[in-house]
């Protein structure tokens, strides 16, 4: 699940490059099928930082890679009936269009609510935030979870302005929407990967746990088949 939104200000963005090849590696290994999606179907815009390690570069050089990011599908494309799992990787643009996509919050509710899993890393959690269920409560009330820090939006990201460039601030939003969210401790660095495996809910706090939710998502599923 990627974001259509290519600029935040004046700045290139998108979907965050580890964010999604790292993940995506690790559903392809396991011979899933992994397609993606975002609003408006086609070339999804993918930025980076200069963090791209060999195993990336790797993967982006991949005819998979290549074909699934240019030819991405649209929400009328999906059928969520055939899909096991949601991975949603971060990109400052969900903030703005995934976040308040009605038929992008139904696929997701539609995935979750047939035992489906989600996994989700930073700003990609904001994907979730106005997701309901059939019940009309909130997917995240009362999930375990974690998100992007406001404390690390406001004191570290500059692409954001310190937190200035965006519509709302993550944590606040999800907690008003009933989640538990433990917040990540910058001090004792605990809280940046959560997993509420009872609720089938896997996310974390930064751009470096791809893998790790991707593994946690892939486990769930093996349990569940």
């Amino acid at each position: 699940m990627t974001t259509s939104v290519d600029k935040m200000g004046d700045k290139p963005n998108g979907t965050y490059l580890i964010e999604l090849a790292i993940p995506f590696n690790e559903f392809a290994k396991k011979q899933y099928q992994v397609d993606i999606l975002s609003p408006k179907g086609g070339e999804i815009p993918i930025y980076h930082s200069g963090d791209t390690t060999e195993i990336v570069k790797s993967i982006i050089k991949s005819d998979l890679f290549s074909n699934k990011t240019k030819n991405s599908l649209k929400p009328e494309d999906i059928n969520p009936e055939e899909y096991l799992a949601v991975f949603i990787p971060g990109g400052y643009g969900q903030f703005w269009d995934t976040h308040k996509n009605k038929e992008v919050q139904q696929i997701i509710a539609k995935i979750y609510e047939s035992n489906g899993v989600i996994g989700t890393v930073g700003h990609g959690t904001a994907t979730l935030i106005d997701v309901k269920l059939k019940s009309g409560a909130y997917l995240v009330s009362n999930k375990t979870m974690t998100s992007f820090p406001s404390w690390n939006e406001k004191n570290i990201m500059k692409q954001s302005n310190f937190g200035a460039l965006l519509p709302y601030d993550m944590e606040i939003e999800l907690q008003k929407r009933g989640a538990d969210l433990k917040i990540y401790n910058h001090e004792k660095k605990v809280n940046y990967e959560v997993v509420d495996s009872k609720n089938r809910l896997i996310t974390a706090s930064f751009s470096t746990s791809g893998k790790f939710v991707a593994e946690e998502v892939l486990k769930l599923l093996n349990t569940s088949e």
